[in-house]
C-alpha cells in the first residue's frame, strides 16, 4: 500500500513539474515577437503596406486637382467644389485584417464608380462614401504594421511607414501634372460614357486601394490579434512563418513553442464594464470617454483639440483649394490684363465676381451665346507647382523630424503655429503669385507639423488608460475641423478674399497663445 502511495505521489509531483515548466517555457507577445528578427517578412510588409498606406492620401486629394477640369461638366459652384473637398473627411473606423481589406476593396470601388459618375450628386455620394471608408484602413495599418515588430525595431519601421506614406502627398499632384493635360479620352457603351483626362485620372488613382488589396491578402492576421482573442496556436503558426522568411531556417527552428495567453482584461481601464458584446460597444466608448473630461484633463484636453482643430482646417484647406487657387491667378494673370496699367493684387484676382465675369468674357470672345460654362484655362505650371509645393512641404517635414529631439516638441508646436497663422494673414498682402506659392507651401508644412506634433503631446497630459479614447477624440476633431474649413472656405471667399485667410490665420495665432498654457501641463498630470 505505501508503494502504491509513494508511486502516486510521484506521479502528482512529476505532473506539477511539467506543468511549471510548461508555464515557465510560455512566453509573451513581446518576446515571441523579438524571436522572429527582422527581415525578408518585414521589408515585403512595409512595400505592400505603401499603396494601402496612400488610399487616403489619394482620396483627400485627387477631387482638388480635378475640379478645374470638371467644372462644367460636374456643374461646379465654388460652395459645391467646397461640399466636394469636404466629403472625404466626412467619418471614421477601426478594425484589423479583414476589415482592412474590405475597406480597401470598397475604396476602390468607390473610385472606379466615381469616374464614371454623370452627375455632381452621383460624385458627390461616392466621395462621401469613400470619405467613410478611408479613415479606416490608414488606422487598421499603423497598428496592423505595428504588432508585426518588436520593441527593437517598431518606432523606426512606424517613422519609416509614416515617411512612405508622405510620399503619397508628391506622387498625386506629379500624377495629376503626367494625365490632366492630356487631350486622351476613349468611350464606352457606344459614346453614351467618355471618358476625358480627369476620368482617366480618377480611374488611375483607384489603383493604390487595389494593390493595396492584393499585397495585404497574402498577410496572416495580426499576431497581437490572435493572441487577445485566445487563439494562441495560429499566432504561433504566423511567428514561425515569420522566424522562417526572416531567417531562412526552417519553421521548426522556432525557438517559441508555447505562448502565454494574453489576458483581456488587461486592455480594460478600472473602471470599464466587463461586458464585451458587440451591442455595447458605443456604450463602452462613452463610458471611457466621460474620464477624460473631468479635472485636471479638461482643459489641456480642451486646448489640444482646439489646436488640432485649427491645424487640420489649415492644412486640409490648403491642400484642398491649391490647384483651383493657382488656376485662378494663372487666368488672371497680369500680362493678360489689358484695362488698367496697376498690376492687380491677389485678392483682386481672387474675387468672385470677376471669376464669375471671366465665364461670360471668354463666352463673348469665342462667340458662344448658348454656353453658360466656360472652363479657365488649366496649364501645365498649375501641376508642376503643385508638385514643388507638396515635395518642399514634405521635406520640410522630415527636416524637422530630424531636429525634434534636440529641439522640443513644445518648441516645434509654438513655432509652426505662429508662423503658419502669420502665412495666413500673409496671403492677401502677397506682392506677386510667386509669394504666394511659397506662402501656400509654407502653410501646408508648418500645419502639418503643428499636427503632428500636437497628437505627440497627448501622451504627456493623458494617462496610459485614456491615451488610446483621447486619440480617437482628437483625430475625429481634426477631421471635423477638415470638414468644417473645407465649407467655410468658399462662403467666406465669396463675402471677401480676406475673409477666409484672416479667419484661419487668426485661428492658428490664437491657438499660439493656448500652447503657452498648454506647455505648462505637460509631464504633470498623474
Amino acid at each position: 500500500m505505501a508503494l502504491i502511495v509513494d508511486k502516486t505521489r510521484d506521479h502528482v509531483i512529476s505532473t506539477a513539474e511539467r506543468e511549471n515548466e510548461s508555464a515557465e517555457a510560455a512566453v509573451d507577445f513581446e518576446t515571441a515577437v523579438s524571436a522572429t528578427g527582422y527581415g525578408l517578412f518585414n521589408v515585403l510588409l512595409l512595400m505592400a503596406a505603401i499603396p494601402a498606406g496612400w488610399t487616403t492620401v489619394f482620396d483627400t486629394s485627387t477631387t482638388a486637382f480635378i475640379m478645374p477640369s470638371a467644372e462644367c461638366e460636374l456643374d461646379l459652384s465654388l460652395f459645391r467644389k467646397g461640399l466636394l473637398a469636404a466629403s472625404t473627411y466626412a467619418a471614421d473606423h477601426i478594425g484589423r485584417k479583414y476589415l482592412l481589406l474590405f475597406g480597401l476593396m470598397s475604396d476602390t470601388l468607390c473610385n472606379v464608380f466615381g469616374s464614371a459618375a454623370q452627375s455632381y450628386y452621383v460624385y458627390l455620394s461616392f466621395k462621401f462614401t469613400s470619405g467613410i471608408i478611408v479613415g479606416g484602413p490608414f488606422a487598421i495599418l499603423m497598428t496592423y504594421i505595428a504588432e508585426f515588430h518588436g520593441e527593437r525595431h517598431r518606432s523606426r519601421v512606424l517613422m519609416w511607414t509614416g515617411s512612405l506614406f508622405a510620399l503619397g502627398n508628391v506622387a498625386v499632384p506629379a500624377l495629376s501634372s503626367a494625365v490632366l493635360p492630356r487631350a486622351w479620352s476613349f468611350s464606352l457603351f457606344n459614346n453614351s460614357l467618355i471618358f476625358d483626362a480627369w476620368r482617366i485620372f480618377l480611374l488611375i488613382c483607384a489603383l493604390p486601394p487595389f494593390l493595396g488589396f492584393v499585397a495585404m491578402w497574402s498577410f496572416p492576421e495580426s499576431p497581437k490579434f490572435l493572441m487577445t482573442k485566445g487563439r494562441s496556436e495560429e499566432a504561433l503558426k504566423v511567428f514561425r512563418r515569420m522566424y522562417s522568411m526572416n531567417t531562412g531556417k526552417p519553421e521548426d527552428d522556432y525557438p517559441v513553442k508555447i505562448l502565454r495567453v494574453e489576458n483581456v482584461a488587461k486592455l480594460q481601464t478600472p473602471l470599464e464594464p466587463a461586458n464585451r458584446s458587440s451591442r455595447d460597444g458605443s456604450r463602452r466608448s462613452f463610458y471611457r470617454m466621460k474620464f477624460l473630461f473631468p479635472t485636471p484633463y479638461i482643459f489641456p484636453l480642451f486646448t489640444i483639440n482646439v489646436i488640432i482643430f485649427a491645424s487640420m482646417t489649415g492644412m486640409h484647406v490648403m491642400k484642398s483649394w491649391l490647384p483651383q487657387l493657382i488656376v485662378i491667378l494663372n487666368n488672371f494673370d497680369p500680362k493678360e490684363s489689358d484695362d488698367s496699367p496697376i498690376v492687380p493684387t491677389i485678392c483682386e484676382k481672387l474675387n468672385v465676381q470677376a471669376i464669375e465675369a471671366f465665364g461670360a468674357q471668354a463666352a463673348l470672345a469665342l462667340g458662344n451665346t448658348t454656353e453658360t460654362c466656360i472652363p479657365m484655362i488649366v496649364s501645365t505650371t498649375v501641376y508642376t507647382n503643385a508638385t514643388i509645393i507638396a515635395a518642399s512641404a514634405v521635406t520640410g517635414s522630415f527636416l524637422v523630424g530630424a531636429i525634434v529631439n534636440k529641439v522640443g516638441k513644445k518648441s516645434i508646436l509654438l513655432v509652426s503655429l505662429v508662423s503658419g497663422g502669420s502665412c495666413y494673414l500673409g496671403l492677401s498682402f502677397s506682392p506677386s503669385t510667386t509669394i504666394f506659392l511659397v506662402l501656400c507651401s509654407a502653410i501646408i508644412a508648418l500645419t502639418g507639423i503643428s499636427t503632428n506634433a500636437i497628437t505627440s503631446m497627448i501622451i504627456e497630459v493623458v494617462p496610459t488608460s485614456l491615451r488610446a479614447t483621447a486619440v480617437s477624440v482628437t483625430l475625429m476633431t481634426g477631421r471635423f475641423g477638415a470638414l468644417t474649413g473645407n465649407l467655410l472656405f468658399p462662403i467666406l471667399l465669396s463675402v471677401s478674399c480676406d475673409a477666409p485667410f484672416y479667419y484661419i490665420g487668426g485661428f492658428l495665432t490664437l491657438c499660439f497663445v493656448l500652447a503657452i498654457f498648454l506647455s505648462k501641463y505637460s509631464g504633470k498630470l498623474p
